[in-house]
């Protein structure tokens, strides 16, 4: 199949130009600095494209269009990686002129920081300096389960908090230097090949900090159970004592001292009672609960 991106608006295309918009509020530029950003539009457009195209779709045609706005270089080169993923041949068509095949290989460099396209330097978030950066490699991968990108620290810097999922596997590889892991309450030396694993289950809390006086440089790899942050997911960070809830219809902390144990609901699960913010209860007449909890405190 051949995929046409075409900046003219035709009856029958998928319309690319009014979810850029709608997604991302701009009619031409790509979000830049945080991969996050993408995924939602990344989605529709990966699930657009499953409908009409795909190696094994035998509905499809021979060529498909997508309306595209008038993109600048690094819009159009992340619209190229995702059309490549579902045809051999990937065109943009200008004023009525088509481009050569510019399909793209399913390939970034992990080392290779400055020879990029648009697309791979408008996902890098730099902080102060040009030593100290997160470059992410979603969605150019493609929109699945996997969240990857390369951190670059300083010497005493962390690339996030100390903390854990519940629904997300995550592993770290060392790229370049050294550091310290934290895990629970251990402290382990880390260097260059070095891959920690951190699945979901155990509630086990991480941290990596460059601490051995020099550059730390790593590749972060989550594993989510569905599409990359479509999950519900529950994070744990110890030094703050907070408990972090987000996914589609959360977004909320709370302190950590507020989760208890689930045997007093099992104790008491068909009496009537409102549990309250202390984590002490009061008497409720709960439909369908004919039995009230007695106060016995």
């Amino acid at each position: 199949m051949k995929l046409v991106l075409d900046q003219d608006v035709r009856e029958g295309t998928i319309r690319v130009d009014l979810a850029w918009e709608l997604f991302f509020g701009s009619k031409s530029s790509l979000p830049e600095g945080h991969g996050a950003r993408l995924i939602p539009f990344t989605n529709w457009l990966w699930d657009e494209l499953g409908r009409k195209a795909g190696f094994l779709n035998k509905s499809a045609g021979k060529e498909l269009t997508l309306a595209i706005p008038a993109l600048g270089q690094d819009g159009l080169d992340f619209l190229v990686r995702i059309a490549s993923f579902w045809a051999e041949e990937v065109h943009v068509k200008k004023a009525g002129v088509v481009s050569e095949n510019l399909w793209k290989k399913p390939v970034v460099n992990l080392f290779d920081d400055k020879t990029l396209d648009g697309s791979e330097k408008a996902l890098i978030r730099k902080d102060n300096t040009e030593d100290s950066y997160q470059r992410f490699l979603m969605p150019l991968l493609g929109p699945g389960r996997a969240f990857f990108r390369v951190e670059a620290l300083k010497n005493g810097e962390t690339p996030a908090r100390f903390h854990s999922h519940s629904h997300v596997d995550e592993y770290y590889l060392i790229l370049d230097g050294s550091g310290t892991l934290r895990y629970n309450d251990k402290e382990v030396p880390v260097k260059r090949g070095d891959l920690i694993g951190k699945p979901a289950g155990p509630d086990a809390a991480s941290q990596l900090i460059a601490d051995r006086g020099e550059p730390l440089r790593l590749l972060d790899m989550e594993i989510w159970h569905d599409r990359a942050q479509l999950s519900k997911d529950l994070v744990r960070n110890p030094d703050h004592n907070e408990m972090f809830i987000r996914g589609p219809g959360w977004s909320g902390l709370f302190p950590a001292e507020a989760f208890q144990s689930s045997d007093d609901l099992w104790k008491h699960y068909n009496e009537g009672y409102r549990r309250t913010l202390d984590g002490g209860w009061v008497p409720s007449k709960n439909r369908g609960h004919k039995k009230m909890r007695e106060n016995t405190q």
